[in-house]
């Protein structure tokens, strides 16, 4: 198997995992059930986090509907073309999501959101690291 091979693997495996996460907050009442999970584990695991700031009415699900949307189209053109440049787009940008993440937990969302950092943070060096080889194009 030749580089490039393993890169098309891993950069395909991040991103058939990105199409998992973000296309159930791409559909209308299986995104409410997905958010009501994690209320519902909050409260379970005893972190009582008060929802500040997130009304999930339809104002509110219109942006988790648009952000799964974009994450799914994301993932796509990545399994369909796992090329680099792209795999590099995305590692940087899983940076940007991690501190976006860390900005909402400091706002008083639910630590639960560090599962979501975790996958994010192990995203990028994934790819960083099997992209360390190839020339930035």
């Amino acid at each position: 198997m030749t580089g490039s091979d393993t890169q098309a693997r891993v950069i395909r495996a991040i991103a058939w995992i990105d199409l998992a996460i973000t296309l159930p907050f791409a559909l209308p009442f299986v995104a409410e059930a997905v958010i009501s999970l994690l209320y519902f584990a909050d409260r379970g695991i005893g972190l009582d986090t008060p929802s500040i700031m997130f009304e999930t009415g339809p104002f509110g699900l219109m942006f988790v509907h648009i952000m799964g949307v974009l994450g799914v189209v994301w993932a796509l053109a990545r399994l369909r073309r796992p090329a680099p440049d792209l795999a590099r787009m995305d590692a940087r940008a899983r940076l940007a999501v991690t501190i976006l993440i860390l900005y909402a937990i400091g706002m008083g969302a639910t630590p639960l959101l560090w599962l979501f950092i975790a996958s994010e943070v192990a995203g990028s060096a994934a790819q960083f690291a099997v992209l360390r080889k190839t020339p930035a194009q």
